[in-house]
């Protein structure tokens, strides 16, 4: 009975010293994974760090790229729009060169049409030297045009002046621009002598006035013309009291018709 006491107590001692030993290596397990895992999670640690510092220098990057991007599409557009001026300047400069191709082409069809050089050189000259003798011939149709406008004009104021002349002897009065005096008088038979006569536009029957002073003393009737002088007698009637015609008096044209 103690031996199997004894045996049992050796077997649970040594099953105890096995669970002993298990539970050591178990835990010894344990504090290798732990250590494991801290070693992992400092390492994740230090990832994630780094991970975040990179992140915050992207960020960095981002906005100092966007900056750039910016930057960028602005000189891009003021480039678009130079690019377009500098186009439209080239289609111009191109329109421009090939009008004057164009007319290159054209004075190069004149030029042959005309001939070398000393001949259209020769024809120029000759052109020259017509254009002058017609603007001579032009200069001298002017001259003549305006002489003949004057004669024209000259003329016409003759003929007005006629035709007035012509009226005025048809109703019997005298020049109305006549003016001349009292050449001699005969008391005895009431007339005077006057010192103009047809030419100056005395017409026969016409009335005349005698003034001095500006005022009318007496008037006339002409009787009798010639081409320098004139007799006409005086209307008694018409003599303003206490004046009396006198030679030198002053006789002009009445403005009244003969009866």
């Amino acid at each position: 009975m103690a031996n199997t006491f004894g045996i049992l107590a050796a077997l649970v001692l040594a099953f105890a010293t096995f669970v002993a030993y298990k539970n050591k290596e178990e835990h010894q397990l344990q504090i290798d994974a732990t250590t494991t895992e801290q070693t992992k999670r400092d390492r994740n640690q230090r990832t994630f760090e780094g991970l975040l510092e990179d992140t915050k220098g992207l960020v960095a990057d981002i906005a100092v790229a966007k900056e750039a991007r910016d930057d960028f599409n602005a000189k891009l557009k003021v480039q678009d729009a130079e690019n377009d001026a500098a186009e439209k300047e080239i289609a111009d400069k191109e329109a421009e060169l090939k009008e004057t191709k164009e007319r290159v082409a054209e004075a190069k069809d004149m030029l042959d049409r005309l001939g070398d050089l000393r001949t259209l050189a020769a024809k120029i000259e000759a052109l020259k030297t017509g254009v002058a003798q017609l603007e001579d011939e032009v200069a001298v149709l002017k001259a003549q045009n305006s002489q003949l406008r004057a004669t024209k004009t000259a003329t016409a104021e003759r003929s007005s002046a006629v035709s007035e002349l012509l009226s005025d002897r048809n109703r019997g009065r005298s020049l109305p621009s006549l003016k001349t005096s009292v050449a001699n008088i005969s008391d005895a038979l009431g007339f005077v002598t006057l010192a103009s006569g047809d030419n100056a536009g005395v017409v026969s029957g016409s009335k005349l006035d005698v003034k001095r002073g500006g005022e009318t003393i007496a008037q006339l009737t002409v009787t009798a013309v010639s081409a320098n002088t004139a007799t006409a007698d005086i209307i008694r009637t018409s003599v303003v009291d206490g004046e009396s015609v006198s030679i030198g008096d002053s006789v002009v044209a009445s403005e009244e018709a003969a009866p």
